[in-house]
């Protein structure tokens, strides 16, 4: 309809935001010189003095505005203006700046105000900050359908995508063409109120076809949203395209991650609304499948939101329609499990374990006897998961003897029997007979018990320990204390002669007990998975795992249900920052040197490291003492009676670790045992310089390097560098000069004081190590090729002149030796090795070399970041790099660069771990306050990959019960931790043993039958120790 038409008069509602506005003619401006009229402006100069403007009426002008003739001096102290004096007019202009043309904006970061430039094509739909991150940019919830119109365009990017944000018409008379600063925004005098966003619904998803405005105009410069049209318009024209179907709900994490920031995250609300978006897109990806593989890549990230969706009825109902789907799919099958584990509604212990014997059963029984690598290594994850469960649900002692009867029948079957019938009858008579079984002292195998006749000796019965009694007032925390008790001298199997074990039945685990659970891999096959196999057995006891040979075991080393937290960081009260902190004394403090789990690729220097590196191995503590004893003794075993010499260094460090001082016996076995293995000579030299026995250690090294002057190999160069890197560290820069010159030149070995090293020894072990790594490359030998790199990096740090950031006469040349990592990283990354272990290890050797750099002399920060961040840029997780950049990072300014990286890099949907999300919690510990600790803790605790860890949900617990502030909410922590971890009797006990103080008697008794419904392990009976302690205090009154 034309301007000109005559349309009959509209009424104004007399609503309150439909006011009219005053009258202008009665309002007087002030006269501010930039608003003179130009007829005064034409003026003498000589006359400007004498003009002067009269003085107002303030009661005129009352009514707009008033006049400061003061300042504030408050605005150089915040920063901005006092938003209570700001008019609410200010912000009807949608932030334009008067008198420009719409392309300066004024918009808000967090309590100030900013100007920035809207670049043509950007609307106003998207008008805050950063774009994606606009609080008022919202994904729907439904994908719409834009009808085509009539008159449309020839070009199709507005018709071949899904609209993603409110279309709006524009004001009558403006023209469709006009650029986006004229676009109409949403209407603050709207009767829904201030600028809510249109509420779709079913009859909404075909928009009207009156005009062309009615599209949306997304800017196409931005990735995300370019991305988001491009994914519309593939699953639109290609509905069987599952890989479009999948990338774009994946997709919506990244969006939902738009519109946060570092200090503001998505709102629960806001993370359900994305769930559903990606739930309505998986669904209609699985209407378009046409193969089983198709249909079970979708199922599963189907399931995963849809649980987060669903109430657990239609969960629960949803999982029994695809019990068929779950027989041919691994993935699918933990995924239900996952769920099932943390449904507290329907879990319980007897149930879960038959899901997991089940599934067993099914592995087994897919090939017969004659069973595929693939499902060898998907059962030992299935035995793995259930002992966890076991081990977790208080039955300790049955998930260890699993573990001993499993090894002992895969690892020392007697060579006759491989029969499985033939073969559990006889391991019954083994293990009945309390025999030293693997694991514990002077065990010496089943074979050997069969080859001996079927006899042997039974270890020396176990005296009864006392229970440890509380002095408190409080029963339930008395009952806590002997439970607890119980519970820990229940974390071996006992035997029948054994003192104080007639009251538990459990105590005592016979073979008829764990028979279910075993089975059987073949001699042909074992070869293949003995590796797998051990590495399960050291995450169950909570070490990390040392071959790291395939996949199931990354997938294992990062379970959130297999993998534990440290307990060598003690979680403190937190006091209010202090602000006069000294960011060199903060310096001064050591790196993060004992947080766990460490994340890393496992090298001889984080399993020797002695307190001055990153340990790979948790310490010694009462928490792990058992188990601590439990590996090293059958890794001792392994090693020696089972050949397993690729086991011997591991056991060498746990050695280390159990013992705490010298390693001198294990490694002199192990010597005689294997004398020609090089790495275990470079072992034992660095444990014994770990200790401090650096004379120990020269001997060592003299010997294996004798040793390997017969046969040049990568090991023998490995044993020369780490030979050159003990007499850096000791301040002997010639000496590790000649040790790494040696390598390659007979007549240095023989000089027993460290002389002047020629530019020629230099030059040719800088040739033969380049010339020797790049073969070694060519042929993909990574880890041959990974010690001469170390040696080349070590070289150019203590030989290369020209050096360009700081240095003193205890320090190399850093900037040359770091040129040559990152030229290694380039090639590997060329070929395609950027994410190999091999790659990870030599990154970690030169951020050990640039903390000893920083730690001897003058340093730049920024460089010592920068390098750091570059590492953490091919691997994300890495715990050395993160806990040095924290080191580094050592600033007080208001921006923390830990936190930002923290965000930004680490903590990203496909990087998101376990140990990153501690080593936040950490940092916040550390740097921050109570409100960020926390946030930290809520950030983990809502993470899809460890919001089912009970590790984490126990530091929450603690940290908020220390936390004066926060002790009124630890009990609802508790209560999420226990619908997030219903298996877990530890996450349960620490009601009495932490919170029992804050929690009613009926609450306390709730969670002991909560407990006891579930078929979680109970020694000692609650009931009848509270009518015990009633009895016991009548009797202490007496009669009458």
């Amino acid at each position: 309809m034309s301007d000109k038409d005559e349309t009959p008069k509209l009424t104004v509602p007399k609503f309150a935001s439909f006011k009219p506005k005053p009258d202008t003619s009665e309002l007087k401006a002030p006269k501010f010189s930039s608003f003179r009229p130009k007829e005064k402006e034409s003026s003498a100069s000589a006359d400007h003095q004498k003009r002067v403007d009269p003085p107002r009426d303030n009661k005129e002008a009352s009514r707009l505005y008033v006049i400061d003739t003061k300042g504030d001096p408050l605005i150089i102290r915040y920063g901005h203006l006092d938003r209570a004096q700001v008019p609410a007019y200010y912000r009807d202009g949608y932030g334009k700046v008067l008198g420009t043309t719409g392309r300066l904006v004024i918009h808000r970061d967090g309590p100030r105000d900013q100007f920035s430039l809207r670049m043509p094509g950007e609307g106003f739909a998207f008008k805050d900050k950063d774009g994606l991150r606009s609080k008022a940019w919202r994904v729907r919830s439904r994908p719409l359908r834009i009808r085509k119109q009539e008159n449309d365009s020839l070009e199709e990017v507005d018709d071949d995508f899904l609209p993603l944000s409110t279309s709006k018409k524009r004001k009558r008379g403006q023209a469709d063409t006009e650029s986006s600063d004229e676009e109409e925004k949403p209407s603050y005098r709207s009767i829904e109120g201030k600028a809510k966003p249109r509420q779709f619904v079913d009859s909404d998803l075909e928009s009207d076809s009156d005009s062309t405005a009615e599209e949306v105009d997304l800017d196409q410069n931005n990735p995300l949203k370019w991305k988001s049209i491009q994914l519309s318009r593939r699953v639109k024209d290609q509905p069987g395209d599952i890989d479009a179907w999948l990338e774009l709900a994946n997709h919506q994490d990244a969006l939902l991650r738009a519109g946060e920031d570092i200090d503001h995250r998505a709102l629960e609300a806001e993370v359900h609304s994305f769930a559903e978006i990606k739930l309505h897109m998986l669904e209609s990806a699985l209407a378009n499948v046409s193969t089983p593989q198709d249909r079970i890549r979708v199922l599963v990230p189907l399931m995963r939101e849809g649980v987060k969706v669903w109430n657990s009825k239609t969960a629960v109902k949803k999982w029994m329609d695809l019990q068929k789907d779950e027989e041919t799919s691994f993935t699918l099958w933990k995924t239900h499990l996952d769920f099932a584990l943390s449904n507290i509604s329907t879990f319980h212990y007897e149930s879960i374990k038959q899901m997991h014997l089940d599934r067993l059963g099914q592995i087994l029984a897919r090939s017969g006897s004659d069973l595929s690598m693939e499902d060898l290594s998907e059962a030992i994850y299935v035995f793995l998961r259930l002992t966890r469960l076991i081990h977790d649900s208080g039955y300790k002692e049955l998930a260890v003897a699993a573990w001993q009867a499993f090894l002992e029948l895969n690892f020392f079957r007697p060579p006759h029997l491989d029969d499985q019938a033939a073969a559990f009858e006889s391991l019954r008579d083994f293990w009945e007979s309390e025999v030293a079984r693997i694991g514990e002292a002077d065990a010496q195998g089943w074979a050997k018990f069969v080859e001996d006749g079927g006899i042997g000796d039974a270890p020396e019965p176990l005296e009864h320990k006392k229970d440890i009694v509380s002095q408190s007032r409080d029963d339930y925390k008395r009952w806590a204390v002997i439970e607890h008790s119980q519970a820990e001298k229940a974390r071996m199997p006992a035997r029948t002669m054994d003192e104080g074990i007639e009251d538990d039945p459990f105590r005592v685990v016979m073979f008829s007990d764990i028979e279910p659970l075993l089975f059987i891999v073949p001699r042909t096959t074992m070869q293949a998975v003995q590796e797998q196999l051990v590495d399960a057995f050291l995450i169950f006891a909570r070490f990390p795992p040392t071959f790291r040979s395939n996949t199931w075991t990354e997938e294992a080393l990062h379970d959130q249900f297999l993998v534990g937290s440290s307990t060598a960081e003690e979680l403190r009260t937190l006091d209010a920052p202090s602000g006069d902190e000294d960011p060199v004394e903060i310096q001064r403090k050591p790196p993060a040197f004992t947080h766990q789990p460490l994340c890393v690729s496992q090298s001889p220097e984080v399993l020797f490291s002695g307190g001055e590196w990153f340990s790979h191995i948790p310490e010694r503590d009462d928490s792990n003492e058992v188990e601590l004893n439990l590996a090293v003794n059958a890794t001792k075993q392994l090693t020696h009676a089972a050949n397993f010499e690729a086991l011997a260094g591991f056991h060498l460090a746990l050695c280390a670790t159990w013992e705490g001082t010298g390693v001198k016996r294990p490694a002199k076995a192990l010597l005689k045992r294997y004398p020609t293995n090089l790495d275990l000579y470079g072992a034992y030299a660095l444990a014994e310089s770990a200790s401090g026995s650096h004379d120990v250690a020269v001997k060592v090294f003299s010997s294996a390097t004798a040793l390997a002057s017969k046969v040049s190999t990568p090991s023998a160069f490995g044993l020369w560098r780490r030979w050159s890197w003990m007499e850096l560290e000791l301040g002997n820069k010639k000496a590790a000069i000649q040790r790494l010159c040696a390598s390659v030149d007979d007549n240095l070995r023989s000089l027993v004081q460290a002389a002047g090293v020629s530019r020629t020894h230099i030059l040719k072990a800088h040739q033969a190590f380049s010339s020797r790594m790049n073969d070694l490359l060519s042929a993909g030998e990574l880890d041959q090729a990974e010690p001469l790199i170390e040696c080349l990096v070590l070289l150019s740090y203590l030989t290369a002149e020209g050096c360009s950031e700081p240095t003193s006469d205890s320090q190399g040349n850093i900037s040359a030796a770091i040129e040559v990592v990152h030229k290694q990283s380039v090639e590997f990354k060329r070929r395609g090795y950027q994410a190999s272990p091999a790659h990870e290890r030599i990154l970690q050797f030169a951020a050990r070399l640039l903390y000893l750099h920083a730690t001897r002399g003058p340093f730049r920060r920024a460089y010592l970041l920068d390098q750091l961040k570059q590492f953490l840029g091919y691997f994300p997780r890495n715990s050395i790099f993160l806990a040095l950049f924290e080191w580094a990072d050592s600033s007080l300014r208001v921006i923390d660069e830990t936190r930002t990286l923290l965000y930004e890099t680490i903590l990203t949907p496909a990087q998101d771990c376990l140990s990153s999300r501690l080593f936040a919690i950490h940092h916040e510990m550390e740097r921050g306050n109570v409100n960020t600790t926390k946030a930290a803790f809520e950030h983990a605790a809502s993470s899809d990959v460890c919001k089912s860890n009970t590790g984490l949900w126990i530091k929450f617990i603690q940290f908020c019960s220390l936390q004066r502030e926060l002790r009124p909410k630890a009990k609802d922590v508790l209560f999420r931790a226990l619908r997030q971890c219903p298996w877990s009797k530890d996450v349960m006990m620490e009601a009495f043993l932490t919170l029992n103080q804050d929690m009613e008697s009926s609450e306390l008794k709730g969670v002991f039958e909560t407990m006891a419904s579930k078929g979680l392990r109970v020694h000692v009976d609650l009931d009848e120790f509270l009518e015990k302690r009633r009895n016991e205090r009548r009797a202490q009154k007496g009669p009458g």
